[in-house]
């Protein structure tokens, strides 16, 4: 089940869209055959994940997996290094 609270919504919801809101989120949760109440063990299958998916031109491709099978976390190195470097990141913005 996903959750959203009150305070994540945008700014720009209109008095009718937050009244609709705030009154589901004062109904209850009705479970059934097509959305099932999940187990403990269901719930436990599920991984929380910090990846995103970026697309990479073929050539730095190829340049990045000649690095070996460890080419992902390189990839991952250098975007540390250039969300840390202010120089660097304001060439790119």
């Amino acid at each position: 089940m996903a959750k959203v609270t009150m305070h994540s919504l945008p700014a720009n919801l209109t008095e009718e869209e937050v009244a609709e809101l705030e009154a589901a989120e004062k109904m209850p949760i009705i479970f059934d055959d097509d959305c099932p109440e999940m187990t403990e063990e269901m719930l436990s299958q599920f991984h929380r994940t910090d990846m995103v998916t970026i697309q990479i031109s073929p050539v730095n491709m190829k340049k990045v997996k000649s690095f070996g099978a460890d080419y992902s976390k390189i990839l991952s190195q250098l975007l540390d290094l250039a969300l840390n470097d202010a120089e660097l990141l304001r060439k790119c913005l």
